[in-house]
């Protein structure tokens, strides 16, 4: 490949894996990276679990790992093996892997020109310790039916465990909107129910006159569960709700990575 290559995280949910994570996916990222010239890494957390901001979900071995600068140690080592674009790093994951992405955007802004967040937000106790910066690129896409992460906020109970409680996806969205500066949001769009049969629909929700680094853009999966769109249905549906059929996340991820200038 030729010139500066742009490095994309893809970060597991809570005890998974990089590789699950790959297959989850059925491998998507791996094909664009392929196509359009960047790398792609799926890094294991310890004991499968991200130190996200929250502390309720952790594992005693978990308690103080530095996860933060664990995906920095990741980029300097691929700095030292290839020639990367230090404007062009992103991250993205879906639950726990989600709401590490949101802490990497909070704590380390100058190093992540764009992240997508889905099936997440960020911890109510985290919340006030995100202070980007600078404005950064954010996609969040969560469904409206997550049994597990709730869209409407407020605690996350799993196995009848408390994982902490969270900022509603609304208040999420606000929260990036203020801090990239946004001051309009368009009239929202939605995609053609062409999968009627996935239980789903799709409603896109542009902002514009943002910071010229503070581009949002928002999925809501209407119906959708703690799924990754496009995805494997790892789970059944009366655990993790439905997986939407109508978009494949992975390609409107990297997609609105590209357009970020």
């Amino acid at each position: 490949m030729d010139g500066p290559l742009p490095i994309l995280f893809h970060l597991h949910g809570g005890g998974g894996t990089g590789k699950g994570t790959a297959k989850l996916t059925y491998g998507r990222f791996n094909d664009i990276a392929d196509r359009e010239g960047f790398i792609v890494v799926y890094p294991d957390a310890i004991a499968k679990n991200w130190n996200d901001g929250r502390t309720e979900h952790l594992k005693p071995e978990n308690i103080g790992v530095d996860d933060v600068g664990f995906i920095e140690a990741i980029v300097e080592r691929l700095k030292s093996q290839y020639q990367i674009d230090p404007d062009r790093i992103f991250t993205t994951g879906m639950s726990n892997g989600g709401f590490m992405s949101t802490r990497l955007l909070c704590d380390r802004a100058e190093l992540f020109r764009g992240g997508a967040i889905l099936t997440a937000s960020i911890s109510e106790g985290y919340f006030s310790q995100c202070a980007p910066s600078q404005p950064v690129g954010v996609l969040v896409m969560n469904g409206t039916a997550d049994p597990i992460v709730p869209y409407t906020g407020g605690e996350i109970r799993l196995f009848g465990k408390n994982r902490g409680s969270i900022l509603s996806h609304e208040d999420f969205v606000a929260f990036w909107k203020e801090k990239n500066g946004c001051l309009e949001e368009l009239q929202g769009e939605h995609i053609p129910n062409t999968k009627p049969w996935d239980g789903t629909q799709v409603e896109i929700r542009n902002f514009r006159n943002c910071h010229p680094r503070g581009s949002l853009k928002v999925y809501e999966i209407q119906g959708g569960g703690h799924t990754w769109p496009g995805g494997r249905q790892y789970l059944g549906r009366r655990l993790i709700g439905n997986t939407s059929r109508e978009i494949n996340a992975c390609d409107v991820i990297w997609d609105f990575f590209s357009s970020l200038n």
